[in-house]
């Protein structure tokens, strides 16, 4: 039987589950407070009908550069921004490195918004994690 993801890099799926639960366990403070302030209804909603429209592949590109910003951040590293990849186009590079300019607001608003298009994209994510949470 063809499961959801037979049509799509099972790679680039495992990255996406990565992202979403690092995501998921960076912003709980972040999103708890965004709740206790009463965000409006439409908070965040334009540039999250952005994402809706991008492909597979750009979508990848963006939760992999807020990811790897994440863990720039998240661990301290001594590199001010995300290094170049030669493998990389030189825009996106110039992208990764912009990153690292993000007011830390700003940045959670960016990954609370890859961490919810995710959770459009794969709802089975949430549950997973879900799942393993009960089970521990």
């Amino acid at each position: 039987m063809p499961t959801a993801f037979s049509d799509i890099d099972y790679r680039m799926i495992e990255s996406f589950k990565t992202h979403f639960e690092e995501f998921s366990k960076s912003l709980v403070a972040y999103l708890a407070n965004v709740l206790l302030q009463t965000a409006p209804p439409d908070w965040r909603s334009s540039s999250r009908q952005k994402l809706t429209r991008i492909t597979m592949h750009h979508f990848h590109e963006l939760s992999t550069d807020a990811y790897d910003e994440l863990m720039r951040r998240q661990y301290g590293s001594t590199v001010p921004f995300l290094l170049s990849r030669d493998d990389f186009h030189p825009r996106r590079n110039q992208f990764r490195q912009e990153l690292s300019t993000l007011p830390i607001n700003r940045f959670h608003d960016l990954a609370s918004d890859v961490l919810h298009e995710l959770s459009r994209r794969y709802p089975e994510f949430h549950e997973d994690m879900y799942a393993n949470q009960c089970a521990a």
